[in-house]
């Protein structure tokens, strides 16, 4: 039974990360690298749940009966930031900076390589605490709803990080980078709000339906308007890409 719970907890982080390896139609990534960020992703969920713990401790915005404003603050600046904000540190400071990094789909490819990962090691954590669901309700209800989640908000991240490292400055690279983190946060806080509050309201049930068909809508989407941009396509993307680079490491007077 144990090691079947550790399948239902692993299984859909990894479908879904073949399912963007593969939608990389000119050029994949190396496999090694891959798993790497997806380790890398799966290791800050630790610090990251820490951090949440701590900030709902002090501030009391997530306890049982908060407010709707106090839940909004909690799901955004708690949760959303603080989750959102380990992956991007160590997408923008780890991922972006490989040589392999070499074409936009590669930003969609390795944040959610990352979101997957830090997926994957929360639902262990999940699957394998006492709940009152029961541990297969509950992965069943995360592969589903959970997973996919946290690969959006490495999507959304993504694509705007891959934007980023073919921009025409480093003003503005680090701009989309921004972008592309507070469009995460928000979406993040945004699903964690609706799952909050979906026991006492639920009418609510037809937003996450909206969220979730939202999700696999932007997968399809973006991650096919990425991999057309591919420098096996466009080569002067390769030339633009190591421009920045250039620019990025002269010095500064």
């Amino acid at each position: 039974m144990s090691f079947a719970l550790l399948l239902l907890a692993i299984v859909p982080g990894l479908a879904l990360l073949v399912f963007f390896y593969f939608r990389d139609r000119y050029k994949k990534e190396p496999l090694g690298t891959i798993f790497l960020a997806f380790l890398l992703g799966a290791f800050v969920t630790l610090p990251a749940s820490a951090g949440s713990a701590f900030f709902q401790r002090l501030t009391g915005w997530l306890t049982p009966g908060a407010s709707i404003f106090r839940t909004l603050l909690g799901t955004f600046l708690i949760i959303g930031l603080i989750e959102e904000g380990w992956k991007f540190f160590v997408v923008r400071f780890y991922c972006y900076h490989r040589p392999e990094f070499d074409e936009p789909y590669d930003g969609i490819m390795y944040a959610t390589a990352v979101a997957l990962g830090f997926a994957t090691l929360e639902n262990i954590i999940y699957i394998f605490s006492p709940g009152v669901l029961g541990p297969v309700r509950i992965g069943i209800l995360r592969a589903f709803m959970a997973v996919p989640s946290h690969a959006f908000y490495g999507v959304l991240m993504g694509f705007f990080l891959g934007e980023a490292k073919f921009a025409r400055s480093v003003a503005e690279a680090n701009l989309l980078g921004l972008f592309g983190f507070i469009l995460a946060v928000i979406a993040h806080g945004l699903y964690d709000f609706i799952v909050i509050f979906l026991p006492h309201r639920p009418l609510l049930t037809g937003s996450l339906i909206v969220f979730a068909v939202l999700v696999w809508v932007v997968f399809f989407e973006a991650t096919r308007r990425q991999a057309e941009k591919s420098a096996h396509r466009a080569p002067e993307l390769i030339g633009l890409g190591r421009s920045q680079k250039t620019e990025n490491q002269e010095p500064k007077e």
